[in-house]
């Protein structure tokens, strides 16, 4: 055996096309819902990340505590310059010390430059150098807080430890507070420091997440559990009746507890696949007396063909006369064959889709009742969807019965009519009527009062068509007066065609 199809189930069928090719793996019903969950429960962490919702806050963060900083800088510098008389410039050697320390705990630079932008103090070594062109710096001596972002090289997270202190974003935060003396701007201190990055501070946080992380997942698979029973025992029970049906069992009784399932859709399913079986039986019921009816029609113009050839060939010396009287029996048997065949076809036919085609139906009666002027049309139809061709047959069946059985003398009347969601038709002879008792056998296959004249399908295919359209025919008759009458759906104004 090849490994090409290897569980992939059964094999399709002889001559049958390949199914649509599958973009996702098959995995059973727990597997997708598992995934499903466990997707939906990282979607909130992926989301944050993604959108930078987590590292806007993060920025923000580092931008307010820096600023509280800065301003605290700006208020113990400007204290100590009032305090002792002195400039920015003697005071900057005593700073940096202090500036140094306070480094190594808050994380922060910090610069305090003069009222020219010039550096006087720094946790770095940029004492002297000018900061006049940093747009924060600007803002600061004229008396503005101002903040700053400027994008920085990434440091390799291979080389840093997560959980550590340092911070490794790809942006460093800017915050300039001036330094002020009774409305004066002496100078500026610029704060700065790198946010954490997304990824360091959920690891930061993680130990404060373990046991909420590890309630969720539990509280995750045990729902994933539950549902997977729920459904797949339903879809199992479901599967075993679908299985059953097609064996031949006239009986579900999964069906009946899936029913009142209270998942909607599972019910919904229970109940479309037990209409499905009662298809199936009416349908299998069908063809049973169908085939029945069929045998038994066709039986007996078949043995009398038999006998006639059988006589015929055994009696060479068959005088003619006899001889033409067994040829036109069976000639009257084979045309009666031949309607029959012809009958069964138009049956087959009705049972087909009616497809959606908008059917003038006032058009149609006229185009068919035109060249016979013992038929009148009265009223009017409206529009109905479905197949010109059999609501064609339709018409054409009930206007011939109407002239095979009414009044030679008298005329036949087709009454059309419409009203608000319904139209439709009748026929109407003044022939001696149908007797009472066979009022309810019209319609059946096979039925007929004139077994010369008919074969007894025609108005059994008439009410199949009119069901199919989603319609009905029905009949009433007295003597003298035997009525027709097709009722239809009207197809809705304006829609396609």
């Amino acid at each position: 055996m090849s490994g090409e199809g290897a569980g992939s189930g059964s094999p399709a069928p002889p001559g049958s096309s390949p199914g649509p090719r599958r973009l996702l793996p098959r995995f059973s019903l727990r597997s997708w819902l598992l995934l499903s969950y466990l997707t939906v429960l990282a979607l909130p962490v992926v989301a944050v990340v993604v959108s930078g919702a987590l590292a806007g806050d993060l920025r923000q963060q580092t931008r307010v505590e820096i600023t509280a900083q800065a301003h605290v800088w700006a208020l113990t510098i400007g204290h100590e310059l009032k305090a002792g008389g002195s400039t920015l410039d003697q005071l900057g050697p005593s700073l940096s010390d202090r500036l140094a320390e306070a480094r190594d705990r808050t994380l922060s630079g910090v610069q305090v430059i003069d009222a020219a932008g010039v550096v006087v103090a720094s946790t770095g070594a940029r004492v002297g150098h000018s900061l006049g062109d940093d747009p924060e710096v600007q803002r600061a001596l004229a008396g503005e807080v101002a903040t700053q972002q400027r994008p920085r090289a990434r440091v390799s997270r291979r080389q840093t430890d997560l959980r550590g202190p340092s911070r490794f974003a790809s942006v460093r935060i800017f915050v300039a507070v001036p330094i002020e003396e009774e409305g004066e701007v002496l100078g500026a201190v610029v704060v700065s420091r790198t946010p954490r990055e997304e990824l360091q501070a959920l690891a930061q946080m993680a130990p404060r997440l373990v046991g909420g992380v590890a309630f969720t997942l539990a509280c995750t698979l045990v729902l994933a559990g539950a549902s997977v029973y729920w459904s797949s025992r339903s879809l199992r029970r479901l599967s075993r009746a679908a299985l059953d049906i097609a064996r031949g069992a006239t009986d579900a009784p999964q069906l009946a507890t899936e029913r009142a399932s209270h998942v909607r859709e599972v019910a919904a399913l229970a109940g479309a696949v037990d209409t499905m079986r009662a298809q199936l039986q009416a349908r299998l019921h069908y063809i049973d007396e169908f085939a029945g009816n069929v045998a038994h029609e066709f039986r007996t113009p078949i043995a009398t063909l038999r006998g006639t050839f059988e006589l015929m060939h055994d009696d060479p010396q068959m005088p003619p006369e006899q001889r033409e009287r067994f040829v036109s029996n069976a000639l009257a048997e084979l045309l009666r064959l031949d309607a029959l065949v012809g009958g069964l076809l138009a049956l087959a036919r009705a049972e087909q889709p009616t497809g959606p085609a908008r059917v003038d139906l006032h058009e149609l009666l006229v185009d068919c009742c035109e060249g016979r002027p013992q038929v009148t049309v009265e009223g009017r139809a409206g529009v109905v969807r479905g197949s010109a061709e059999q609501l064609e047959a339709v018409v054409l069946n009930l206007v011939d019965n109407a002239l095979q059985h009414g009044d030679p003398a008298g005329s036949v009347t087709v009454r059309a009519w419409s009203r608000e969601g319904e139209t439709g038709f009748e026929v109407v002879d003044e022939g001696q009527g149908i007797e009472p008792g066979d009022l309810e056998r019209v319609f059946d296959r096979f039925f007929t009062t004139d077994r010369r004249r008919g074969i007894g399908l025609g108005l059994a295919m008439v009410r199949l068509v009119c069901r199919a359209h989603g319609g009905e025919v029905t009949v009433r008759s007295r003597p003298g007066h035997t009525v027709f009458s097709v009722a239809l759906p009207a197809a809705e104004r304006g829609s396609a065609p």
